[in-house]
């Protein structure tokens, strides 16, 4: 899963999908798929770094398979194969901010339960289950990977500021967004150090924590609901006590930030790690890890799927059960940080050793406990599309310093535009 797509996923803005005008092409297309190649070998398409080199070689030494990596945009290639009625691998990734949309054209995909998936679904958390299964109880996917939210933190910096800087100490200081507010005022007030990338960051996290989202499951408009408006109140909040420093996460400037100490606190998934080890190498030792303030969210998180007319079913979902084997999650995440969707897997020695990066701290606990505590919620095929207004109303009052409320009306009547235009 390439970790750009992921930090889309976490701003909510991820591009608007084909929809309307590819529906009734899709819903003929179901009986087009493929299976063992010319040369027998499984096709499975899959995107960059979406699943592990080291893991797809052992598969492929055992069952033969043919991995088709693609770039650019993986659901419009699925779309495009699907309304051609040829050319379909047996094995498909499909990337959770995609999984809405694929759900609701259920019918072009293989009903897993059918292959015996029934027989290792409890390896995975339920909540991920349910992103792939119909209201009929369909299963289309299987999960490569989760993505639990923890918050990241520079523990030199806690220190030098006064705070607490054990990870069980941050964790009953934090346990609260009013909590964690007041520990960010704290770490203002002694370093000038912010506590937020930017007010999207805590806009989206508070979201994943709740139940509801912009649109319900009856297909109603729900972006001006109790829950989406505490969270859009909760990152004007932040901004208005100086919390947050405005950067684009990733960026260089965010790097810097967390190199030199001016962002020492970070909310993300279990895959961000790879993120903060990459722009700030210098820092190792420094992190540490405790749960996110107000409960866990999940971010990301993808799926293998057979589509439907595939010609050896069972040999496809031998391969993703191959692929997706508690030991195998367990080497992907070392090889490609890729976090495990089987759970079994957080109690491996390969997980829980310490992690010189985070100061030899067991990481895997904390996103552990976060995949078990974690929530369930509809997430609609136009998901994307309604939660985008709010984005771009957010960036507005960052960085253009637009008045919240008129900010909030904006993105309410863009939002359901949205919907209308989509639907």
């Amino acid at each position: 899963m390439a970790l750009p797509t992921r930090r889309l996923v976490g701003k909510i803005a991820g591009t608007v999908a084909v929809l309307a005008l590819v529906t009734p092409l899709l819903a003929s297309c179901a009986g087009s798929g493929g299976g063992a190649n010319a040369s027998g070998e499984t096709d499975v398409w899959i995107w960059p770094d979406g699943l592990s080199d080291k893991v797809l070689s052992s598969v492929d030494e055992t069952t033969p398979i043919k991995v088709s990596t693609i770039g650019g945009d993986f659901k419009q290639k699925l779309v495009t194969t699907f309304t051609g009625r040829t050319g379909l691998p047996a094995v498909s990734g499909v990337k959770g901010e995609d999984m809405p949309y694929f759900l609701s054209e259920s019918d072009l995909f293989t009903d897993l339960n059918d292959l015996g998936a029934k027989d290792i679904v409890d390896q995975f958390p339920a909540w991920k289950l349910a992103e792939a299964t119909t209201a009929d109880g369909k299963l289309i996917g299987i999960p490569i990977d989760i993505g639990p939210t923890a918050l990241y933190y520079r523990a030199d910096v806690l220190a030098a500021a006064g705070l607490p800087s054990e990870p069980a100490d941050v964790a009953a200081a934090t346990s609260t967004w009013d909590d964690y507010f007041a520990f960010g005022e704290k770490l203002k007030a002694a370093t000038g150090a912010s506590l937020e990338v930017d007010m999207g960051d805590v806009f989206t996290k508070s979201i994943g924590q709740g139940s509801a989202r912009f649109v319900n499951e009856e297909g109603g408009f729900t972006g001006d609901g109790d829950e989406i408006k505490a969270a859009w109140d909760r990152a004007v909040e932040a901004k208005e006590k100086g919390l947050t420093a405005g950067l684009t996460d990733g960026s260089p400037d965010w790097a810097a930030a967390i190199t030199g100490g001016s962002l020492p606190t970070l909310l993300g998934a279990a895959w961000y790690q790879a993120d903060i080890k990459s722009a700030t190498a210098d820092t190792s030792g420094d992190w540490r890890v405790a749960p996110m303030p107000g409960g866990p969210a999940n971010i990301g998180g993808s799926f293998l799927t057979i589509p439907e007319g595939t010609d050896d079913p069972e040999a496809a979902f031998a391969v993703i059960k191959d692929i997706l084997s508690e030991q195998n999650q367990i080497v992907a995440y070392q090889d490609k940080g890729i976090f495990p969707s089987a759970t079994a897997a957080y109690s491996a020695p390969e997980l829980t050793a310490g992690d010189e990066f985070f100061g030899g701290q067991s990481t895997v606990e904390v996103f552990a406990q976060a995949a078990a505590d974690m929530p369930t919620a509809y997430t609609s095929p136009f998901e994307n599309q309604v939660a985008a207004p709010y984005m771009t109303e957010l960036q507005n009052v960052q960085s253009l310093g637009k008045d919240p409320d008129q900010a909030w009306n904006d993105a309410v009547s863009a939002g359901e535009a949205a919907l209308k235009a989509a639907e």
